[in-house]
Order: structure tokens, then C-alpha cells, then sequence
């Protein structure tokens, strides 16, 4: 595995990774459509957000993109492809996301975090500060936690 800025030619490609990533949690396609803007990367986000590619064998695997701030940064983004799922992957990403942070002089990395990876970014030192409505058809009490490390 290997970590390395995205190329702002990469934008297509990450867009449909995220967008499968998220389907892998069942998601209804209505819901995929919906969501579409929120999870399309464009040449732009990667040129002025800090946005890392992971690649296993020169395959892309996973991404993220941050949101720089004052003293709180954004975790914008990070999808790991269904494939790599479960392979250390996303906390490769993760890591590499909190260390990008910290020496840019962040002092936490919030996380609005899907409910689905709530306990995946747990797990790797996150603290639960909150949570948001977001109810879905099918599902009108789910949240989505807000999450916060420091850096």
C-alpha cells in the first residue's frame, strides 16, 4: 500500500469510489442519487483540499480529502473501495489523515461520520461530541454522530 497526493485527473474515479463505497452499506439507489453531490470530488476539490489516494498493486483503493480550518479541520472525505473493506485500508488513510492534520497545525479532525463507520473511526480514537438528524425512508430516527479527534 501506498499513500500519495490525488491528481486533480483522478476526480471521475474518486467520485464513483465514493459513490461505491457508500452503496456498500445498502443504501437505495434513490438515496445514491440524492446523495451524489455530497459524495462527487471535482478538480477543484482536490486542487485546493488536501486529498490523498491510496493504491494497492497501482490500483486506487480508498481516498480522503480534508477541509483545513483555524484550529478544527474537516475529514470532507474517506471511502475505501468495497474490495478492500476490512484490510486495513481505511485506517492506513485514517492515520495518514490525522498525521496530514496535525503538522498543518490542526488540533482536532471532526468527522461527520455515516452511521455505518461511526464505530470503525471509534475504534481508531475517535470521541462522539454529538449527532445529527438524518432520517432516510425506512429509518426516520437515524443520526448521523459527529465525531472528533485531537491531533
Amino acid at each position: 500500500m501506498a499513500i500519495r497526493r490525488a491528481s486533480d485527473s483522478e476526480a471521475g474515479e474518486l467520485s464513483r469510489l465514493a459513490i461505491a463505497a457508500k452503496a456498500h452499506w445498502g443504501y437505495a439507489q434513490e438515496l445514491l442519487r440524492e446523495w451524489r453531490p455530497q459524495l462527487s470530488i471535482t478538480r477543484k476539490d482536490i486542487r485546493s483540499r488536501p486529498t490523498f489516494v491510496i493504491t494497492v498493486h497501482g490500483s486506487i483503493a480508498g481516498f480522503y480529502s480534508l477541509q483545513p480550518g483555524a484550529e478544527a479541520w474537516k475529514l470532507e472525505h474517506l471511502w475505501v473501495r468495497p474490495g478492500f473493506i476490512g484490510r486495513g485500508v481505511g485506517t492506513r488513510l485514517l492515520r495518514h489523515a490525522l498525521q496530514t492534520a496535525q503538522t498543518s497545525g490542526a488540533a482536532h479532525l471532526i468527522v461527520d461520520a455515516d452511521p455505518n463507520a461511526a464505530a470503525f473511526y471509534i475504534r481508531c480514537g475517535a470521541m462522539k461530541v454529538g449527532e445529527v438528524p438524518a432520517p432516510i425512508p425506512g429509518e426516520p430516527g437515524r443520526v448521523r454522530p459527529q465525531l472528533k479527534f485531537s491531533v
